[in-house]
């Protein structure tokens, strides 16, 4: 009888998961301890370990659902958008010249209710827009001025969200 080693190797997957979430921990910690001498180096490690053992149980290997660069490229752009959607209220707040002509307009929303709720959360930090609701037909926006290219804005926001996440839920 031939072995192929997938046995082998299907058993090995909770232990590099283990041993790569581990390392993003002790990572984490020593950014946040400053590089600071190790005092009680016994229960760093257990709190390490029941961490790791804690994250494994909440998301088990193969269940991880964002691409963790897909989620690094999409920083900047979240806290780019942020900060032009701030700008964006205060100058209507502070200079009345800035034109106001409210109206409300209804985007698709994705299949995924995990994108469409990405993208609500986020749609309110798009530069002229007010607030954001899903109903059964789409998202409906409120925006600001109906002259400004929200609905393009949007669609790039969506194409951004699709590629933080791995796959779609199952059908």
């Amino acid at each position: 009888m031939m072995k192929t080693g997938i046995k082998k190797r299907i058993s090995s997957i909770p232990l590099i998961s283990f041993l790569l979430r581990f390392a993003i921990f002790a990572a984490g910690w020593l950014v946040l301890a400053g590089g600071q001498q190790i005092g009680d180096i016994w229960l760093v490690i257990l709190f390490l370990v029941a961490t790791t053992v804690i994250s494994i149980y909440t998301v088990p290997p193969g269940q991880w659902v964002l691409r963790p660069l897909g989620v690094i490229r999409f920083l900047p752009y979240f806290l780019i958008t942020a900060l032009r959607g701030g700008w964006d209220v205060a100058r209507r707040v502070f200079f009345r010249t800035v034109p106001i002509d409210p109206d409300f307009i209804t985007v698709e929303h994705d299949p995924d209710p995990r994108k469409t709720l990405v993208l609500v959360w986020i749609i309110s930090l798009l530069p002229g827009t007010a607030s954001s609701g899903i109903t059964e037909d789409g998202i409906v926006v409120h925006v600001l001025d109906k002259k400004l290219p929200v609905a393009e804005e949007i669609r790039e926001l969506q194409n951004r969200i699709n590629r933080i996440f791995i796959r779609d839920l199952p059908e």
